[in-house]
């Protein structure tokens, strides 16, 4: 199947659900070439938003259409996901090197203030930009954030487990394999790569369209590559334990609305941070969380489920000059 022939597809699908012109955006950066989706006019208040490992920007479309259209929202592509460049050969994939993206696209369309919804990975990295660049962020969404929350006993033991889940990239066999590029990655038909992204993250057949349309590139014979770079797969957090987590994240006096996935909740990835279901943990007040049924990505297969939550959300504070 031609991946033209699809894209036409799901445009055609979408031209009906999206209020908002779509329009394509490449930002400068020392690396390299930051892609970024936009919807609306440019004049309106801005929104960032982020997406999280392994996914590109097309994936908050289905969110977007059901949003306010007195915004223009920028979903950008991280660094090594879909039509982004890659970081220079050799460089981990941290977290904290993310974070000047964001640096970038704000500097790039000089915003000084600006809101930010974040999905999984794309979460830290507003956490960190907004500790590292305070004042410019006035609201914060945050879309089932697991990876701000990924913890790890205060202890030598430890230290010792965090090093060896993010630091092996360095001998001989994974540098190779993370570092080889594009040309070296596996073949799919466009089927085969469809059905990969089905079982790796749940979502529906419709949903995976949204992100495949930025992440394979014609490899020869009716076949595709993944765009996404290998060095993704293993991007390191902080080694912090939940109550660490909780004196930073807590302090914050940026109003946060947080949307958390029922199956995540029922696996227990967030027992060792209650905190996120505690709103008088906070002592600001300004934090608020939903649960709604769904898994990781559940904003791309059932945005109805938050939508009109966040929209609220961020309509309270466009009152406030952003």
């Amino acid at each position: 199947m031609k991946l033209s022939k699809i894209l036409k597809g799901i445009h055609t699908t979408m031209k009906g659900a999206l209020r908002l012109k779509e329009q394509e955006y490449s930002i400068k950066a020392p690396w390299g070439n930051i892609a970024a989706l936009a919807w609306g006019d440019p004049s309106n208040p801005p929104v960032i938003m982020c997406h999280g490992k392994l996914d590109v920007s097309s994936g908050f479309r289905p969110l977007v259409s059901r949003l306010p259209t007195c915004f223009f929202y920028l979903s950008i592509d991280l660094p090594g996901n879909g039509k982004s460049d890659h970081l220079p050969k050799g460089v981990r994939y941290t977290v904290v090197d993310l974070v000047p993206t964001i640096v970038k696209v704000k500097d790039h369309f000089k915003w000084d203030k600006f809101i930010y919804i974040g999905h999984s990975l794309g979460v830290p990295i507003g956490k960190i930009f907004n500790i590292a660049y305070p004042g410019h962020i006035t609201r914060v969404v945050e879309l089932d954030p697991i990876p701000a929350h990924h913890t790890w006993p205060f202890t030598r033991e430890g230290l010792h487990d965090w090093y060896h889940t993010y630091y092996l990239m360095y001998n001989d066999e994974r540098f190779q394999k993370f570092n080889s590029g594009l040309e070296t990655a596996p073949k799919y038909s466009y089927e085969k790569a469809q059905q990969l992204m089905m079982h790796t993250r749940g979502l529906s057949k419709e949903a995976t369209e949204h992100i495949l349309e930025r992440c394979l590139v014609p490899a020869g014979d009716g076949l595709y590559r993944f765009t996404f770079d290998q060095r993704m797969k293993e991007v390191s957090v902080f080694p912090f334990s939940g109550e660490m987590l909780e004196k930073i994240y807590t302090t914050t006096t940026t109003p946060t609305f947080c949307v958390l996935a029922k199956k995540m909740i029922d696996v227990g990835v967030y027992e060792p941070v209650p905190f996120i279901m505690d709103e008088k943990a906070w002592p600001h007040g300004n934090y608020k969380y939903k649960i709604v049924d769904g898994s990781h990505d559940v904003h791309i297969d059932n945005p109805e489920y938050m939508a009109d939550d966040i929209s609220n959300f961020i309509l309270e504070g466009a009152k406030a000059k952003l």
